[in-house]
């Protein structure tokens, strides 16, 4: 068995191949990122040792510096995993069929019952302390959320829009109604203690789905 290194000591952040694991050894690596999430993002990076992921998840500081390098390769990796999980409303929302604005109104809502949860603004606020450090997690941050929900829509767009002008604009359509409907309610939500609810959260996307419709109606 390999020596312990020493918390401080610089690690890898690089995964163990997966493929080099074993059933039981897979199990402990996802429950280490899945109990780590949880106590990075309450606490911060610095807010949380070792020995207290161990004390949480089982395991042993062995398995972490084996599967991630160290703190550093084990703080990315399950935040990382974090992130890809926030938009699983939105992922997973079944649009098939739906007109225009029956299937921008669902994914609309979607995102923002994604975004306005406690978990996922405690994630966002982490990140926006941590990225200076970790410029990768910026990046991840980046594909697992806007680009993710950004392509969710303008998939949408593009079979609802099929055959009208309007389809060669779908990518700057997507993204304008990304951020119609969750830029402002989610600023305010990272600095204030209760997100919008109900009613202003169904007006935001109602004003989304009316100005796409606006801008696509000449090609109606």
């Amino acid at each position: 068995m390999p020596p312990v290194a020493p918390e401080g000591a610089a690690r890898s952040t690089a995964r163990r191949p997966s493929d080099r694991r074993t059933g039981r050894g897979q199990a402990t690596c996802e429950r280490l990122r899945r109990v780590a999430a949880c106590l990075f993002v309450a606490r911060g990076y610095d807010g949380v040792s070792l020995d207290e992921i161990v004390q949480a998840a089982g395991g042993s500081k062995t398995n972490i510096y084996a599967f991630y390098g160290g703190k550093e390769g084990l703080f990315v990796a399950a935040i990382e995993d974090a992130l890809g999980e926030v938009l699983r409303p939105l992922t997973g929302a079944d649009t098939r069929g739906l007109a225009l604005e029956e299937g921008l109104t669902r994914l609309g809502r979607a995102l923002l019952d994604a975004l306005l949860t406690p978990e996922a603004l405690a994630l966002h606020r982490m990140l926006i302390g941590e990225t200076g450090r970790f410029p990768r997690l910026g990046a991840a941050w980046y594909a697992a959320g806007p680009a993710t929900s950004q392509a969710a829509f303008a998939g949408f767009l593009a079979r609802a829009l099929a055959g009208r002008p309007e389809a060669a604009e779908i990518g700057l359509l997507a993204r304008l109604f990304h951020d119609m409907v969750a830029g402002d309610l989610q600023h305010r939500a990272l600095f204030e203690p209760v997100p919008a609810g109900e009613a202003e959260r169904a007006a935001s996307v109602a004003a989304a789905v009316r100005a796409v419709k606006a801008l696509t109606a000449r090609g109606g």
